[in-house]
């Protein structure tokens, strides 16, 4: 057991490390410093462990009379419920007070700091920015406090009658606890927002990231062709319109005017993206023939990504139907179903896996850490879209757009977490757990609706994920409801992006923008 906590904190080490790798990646070195990186990797860290203790807990739930005991510690399902309550707490405060103090502190640090000798020239002191960045948090918390109020206040009553078949309700759940009641509230407060963000970048990544890897760039042969080509069709655009005055003496019209202008500006765009090509050229030679070397692999790799986001998409796909045709309660209770009815292919996957833990654990890891990346990938090149200036480019990153970036990862591991229950019903909810049915006289996959028969009642049990996020959908249809619809429209913009990533050519690899052209514009004029 002891060689299993050794595996086990060799994998949180590594996750770490692959966090400081992407964040030194992209962050400004000018900007960056140590608090700040060490903050947004526990982030990271967390938010992964938070949903690799999700196969633990179908593990340890699928075999109850298994003792499993270590430093003194009996493993087993409340014990994991604890590790699942301080691994969210953990979470929710990283993301609610640990990045917004530093969200504020990077923004009170940035006021009238010399990047070019690192000195700091505001007349503020380092307690005072502290001080002031605290209580910034605190107005942030305040907000949240708001939240937990109001879940207190908010108590709808669900009436779920025997009619409708939802005995199992009685059961296993408890709708009714204030308490827990308030914290599901606040929960689903942030599922909603957070669903929003699944539905962006969560799609785009999963769609965009397999067709990038296949399609691949263009190359900078390539590159430097259209350029001098667009170069010469405005050059011939600008003389054609200058001949036009230089035979007439007649001035030059303001259409005319502002045409020249503009000619002039794409000009000066296409010499800046004409320089960034050489610098990459000056820059990369040798990675080139390194580039060409591994792009097959890039290829089988890209349509490895996509069997990955396909089968997402399906079961995910599977099971929405499932819930639209199969749901014994429909709106009232978010659509939650008893049974599955249709085969759900990494669902089945994960169940017969399960039968030789941890074999499912390294199924789960794969794909959570695909997902994570993609997420990433989608925040990446999609940038924060509610708010403008904060870009994510290599080396040029704010931290505090990092915080955002870190914030937005965490809500949507929640997410996730939620969506394992449309994703993999049965193995969240139950893993392989199996009871003697009477009535057709073998062994059969434990369900919500065998909870009520005599022969399950004490032998299906629910992992802590399925029993709290089925609360959630129980004690609060309406969010169930708004995840569903969410879940939806998750299907349908995927399916538009697989369209557009299909058709869409090759992208480029030079990352310029005509703002970049006119802040480079600006910097020539501040020094005449």
């Amino acid at each position: 057991m002891y060689f299993a906590w050794f595996l086990y904190i060799a994998l949180i080490l590594g996750l770490y490390f692959l966090s400081r790798i992407i964040v030194k990646y992209y962050i400004d070195p000018a900007e960056s410093y140590n608090f700040a990186i060490n903050s947004i990797c526990l982030s990271f860290t967390v938010s992964m462990i938070c949903i690799l203790m999700v196969p633990i807990d179908v593990f340890v739930t699928s075999h109850p009379n298994d003792v499993i005991s270590t430093l003194h510690q009996p493993i087993n399902k409340y014990f994991i419920r604890e590790v699942f309550i301080y691994l969210y707490i953990g979470l929710l405060f990283i993301t609610f007070v640990i990045l917004p103090f530093n969200y504020f502190y990077s923004e009170e640090r940035a006021l009238n700091y010399d990047n070019d000798f690192d000195l700091d020239l505001s007349e503020k002191r380092l307690s005072s920015k502290i001080i002031r960045s605290a209580k910034q948090t605190v107005y942030f918390i305040g907000f949240i406090c708001v939240l937990l109020i109001s879940g207190l206040v908010f108590n709808p009553e669900v009436n779920y009658s025997t009619s409708e078949k939802l005995e199992w309700v009685k059961t296993m759940f408890d709708v009714d606890h204030l308490g827990e009641q308030a914290i599901s509230f606040c929960i689903s407060i942030i599922l909603t927002f957070g669903f929003c963000l699944w539905v962006i970048y969560g799609s785009y990544g999963l769609t965009a990231l397999p067709f990038q890897l296949i399609k691949g760039a263009r190359s900078l042969e390539e590159e430097k062709s259209q350029v001098d080509n667009d170069l010469a069709k405005l050059r011939e655009k600008y003389r054609a319109i200058q001949e036009k005055y230089q035979k007439s003496s007649s001035k030059i019209s303001k259409g005319d005017q502002r045409a020249l202008t503009n000619l002039k500006r794409k000009e000066r765009f296409l010499n800046l993206k004409n320089e960034k090509i050489i610098e990459l050229e000056t820059q990369t030679k040798s990675l080139q023939t390194i580039f060409k070397i591994i792009s097959p692999f890039r290829i089988i790799i890209g349509i490895i990504c996509l069997c990955f986001s396909v089968l997402i998409f399906s079961s995910l796909a599977i099971t929405t139907y499932d819930k639209i045709t199969n749901s014994s309660c429909g709106f009232k209770c978010g659509y939650l179903i008893q049974e599955k009815t249709f085969l759900n292919p990494i669902d089945t996957l994960y169940v017969y896996s399960s039968y030789y833990f941890p074999l499912d654990y390294l199924f789960f890891f794969i794909f959570t850490l695909y997902i994570f990346i993609c997420t990433l990938y989608g925040i990446i090149k999609c940038g924060i879209i509610f708010l403008k200036g904060f870009e994510i480019k290599k080396e040029q990153t704010q931290p505090s757009s990092l915080f955002i970036v870190a914030a937005i990862l965490n809500i949507s591991i929640l997410v996730v977490c939620n969506q394992l229950m449309t994703l993999c019903p049965q193995y969240a909810t139950f893993g392989n757990q199996h009871y003697y049915d009477i009535r057709t006289r073998q062994q059969s996959l434990c369900t919500l609706e065998a909870v009520s028969k005599v022969e399950a009642k004490f032998i299906c049990q629910m992992t802590n994920l399925s029993t709290f996020y089925n609360k959630i959908s129980l004690g609060y249809p309406m969010f169930a409801v708004i995840f569903f619809l969410a879940n939806a429209s998750f299907l349908g913009l995927s399916s538009l992006m697989i369209f557009i990533f299909m058709c869409k050519k090759k992208a480029s690899q030079i990352d310029v923008n005509e703002d970049d052209e006119l802040d480079d514009e600006s910097k020539s004029l501040i020094n005449i």
